[in-house]
């Protein structure tokens, strides 16, 4: 059979291979994201019949890695949903109603949506921390581990994330190495501080391990890891071999950087 027209005329196979194409591109461009939808819905009505926390975030994000670490470390019992850079998801309308920010981690725990990753190592710690290790259960050794989760926010981090972007996610002919450089010396100057603490505290915040570890054994991690020059510092080394013996650590920080 052939169909004609006064300007083409098309024989049923290329009907047919036509009509390929259109379904291909419509998965191409819908079909992955109908299956995010689906996908993301149905965590999110599993999270309301389930007692398990829900987090969103692909595991090798430093944000990400804080919150994992926490749950491995108190045993907490969770679902993950991969999202952010390769993976999506974090900027769809359906995430963004939960976290305007597009960023990750974003968790639901029984109703609760909670987004900034130190937000949510608090909370994790006071609901699944009976005993009070890692957060304290006193206001002053509670403000020294905040004191150190927000330098590490405000001041440690920013340095780092330059070195580590620029040295693992951007190409060697890209590269700003006077920018690094200069993260370099800036992040050696963050480092001393840490160095001063430590030949006082066994851990950043006091005499046990605690919250504000969590990132900063993070962050050294990717110190250790990069191909730059680092001076040496024995309280942080120390310090680096007790974090690095960890459940966390071992299960979050042990692949290489991406």
């Amino acid at each position: 059979m052939r169909l004609k027209s006064d300007s083409l005329t098309l024989n049923g196979s290329a009907v047919g291979a036509l009509g390929y194409v259109l379904i291909g591109s419509f998965w191409t461009f819908f079909g992955r994201w109908l299956f995010v939808y689906l996908e993301f819905n149905f965590f999110q009505f599993m999270n309301t019949i389930s007692p398990k926390p829900l987090i969103w975030g692909r595991l090798n994000s430093f944000n990400v890695q804080k919150v994992l670490f926490l749950c491995e470390e108190l045993q907490i019992d969770h679902e993950r949903i991969d999202a952010g850079m390769a993976f999506g998801v974090n900027k769809t309308p359906e995430y963004l109603k939960m976290n305007p920010n597009g960023l990750v981690p974003t968790l639901k725990d029984q109703g609760l949506i909670l987004w900034e990753s130190h937000a949510i190592l608090r909370y994790l710690a006071r609901k699944f921390d009976a005993k009070g290790a890692w957060y304290g259960t006193d206001s002053q050794k509670m403000s020294l581990v905040d004191q150190w989760l927000d330098w590490t926010n405000t001041t440690s981090w920013p340095p780092m994330r330059t070195l580590f972007w620029g040295w693992i996610r951007v190409e060697h002919d890209k590269r700003n190495y006077e920018e690094l450089e200069a993260s370099r010396l800036q992040m050696i100057t963050m480092l001393e501080i840490m160095e001063a603490q430590l030949s006082q505290t066994a851990f950043i915040a006091g005499e046990q391990m605690s919250l504000a570890d969590i990132p900063l054994a993070l962050i050294a991690y990717r110190w250790f890891n990069i191909p730059i020059k680092r001076p040496v510092m024995n309280n942080l080394n120390r310090w680096y071999q007790a974090m690095s013996q960890t459940r966390g650590f071992k299960r979050y920080s042990s692949d290489s950087l991406s």
